[in-house]
């Protein structure tokens, strides 16, 4: 029995002082291995870790990238164009799903898709064994319902509200107010006067959510029963499995370290008004 406390103790890093403890720490953090997962003993938790990493990072990654991109330029012509019809419907659109938590829309698609109307399965993952075409278009089957609940609050929420109100601020700027006194076309305004601007700081903010996507969907991810990080983490703290969650977590911490210093080294490039000495 005491042989077996200390092999415990060893396994989880539990053993020696404090300060030894804290060591092994760190070095587990750098290594990301802290030990067995109790869900799946003795499995390493880092070995479920990578093995669900992929669904979450193809889901988020996708989702975060299309509700970006189509958010803002949404935004930006609905304050380009203010006043007119599609400036009020998309507007609307926005005020409406901008409250709607991201789980209560994956709740109403699924009672609508795959209740009321049974277009698309439940569940939002496949086991894989090999990958070909029909895997591929099965995987975006499952997918489509859990990457739509989360397109529609973000694509018509926070993007979009943040490119409509950096639309307006170009639009009060005196290069803008010049370029419409020089008659130049309003296509071309669009695209060089506003699209250019209010993409510098939109370009942050996309780095920064993409180092989020490590932490998974966990809501999402619970309702439509997808395999990623999200779904692992909510099991790994219910059941106290305590390697799994730093596991996750340190992953996620690292992503959104690195994402920022990717973000910081590249801004220059991005921004010809910074500049580095």
């Amino acid at each position: 029995m005491i042989a077996l406390r200390e092999s415990l103790y060893e396994i989880f890093g539990l053993k020696g002082s404090l300060w030894d403890q804290y060591i092994t720490f760190l070095r587990r953090f750098l290594t990301m291995d802290f030990g067995p997962s109790t869900i799946s003993f003795p499995t390493p938790a880092k070995y479920l870790v990578w093995r669900q990493l992929p669904w979450t990072i193809g889901l988020l990654a996708t989702t975060t990238i299309i509700s970006w991109v189509i958010g803002n330029v949404l935004g930006a012509i609905s304050s380009f164009r203010r006043g007119s019809r599609i400036s009020k419907v998309l507007q609307a659109m926005a005020l409406t799903l901008y409250p709607i938590p991201y789980y209560i829309m994956a709740l109403v698609l699924v009672y609508l898709f795959a209740y009321l109307i049974p277009l698309f399965p439940l569940t939002g993952g496949a086991p894989v064994s090999e990958i070909s075409l029909t895997t591929i278009f099965d995987i975006i089957y499952r997918s489509f319902l859990p990457a739509l609940s989360i397109i529609l609050p973000s694509m018509l929420g926070w993007w979009f509200l943040s490119s409509s109100t950096l639309t307006l601020n170009v639009m009060s700027e005196d290069y803008y107010l010049y370029a419409e006194l020089r008659g130049l076309p309003r296509d071309l305004i669009f695209r060089r006067y506003i699209m250019r601007n209010i993409l510098l700081p939109q370009t942050t903010a996309l780095a920064l959510s993409l180092g989020n996507i490590f932490g998974g969907a966990l809501l999402t991810e619970v309702i439509f029963a997808y395999p990623g990080l999200g779904q692992l983490l909510y099991r790994a703290v219910g059941m106290g499995d305590y390697a799994t969650a730093m596991t996750i977590l340190s992953l996620s911490i690292i992503g959104v370290a690195t994402a920022t210093l990717i973000i910081d080294l590249i801004y220059p490039f991005i921004d010809p008004r910074v500049r580095y000495r």
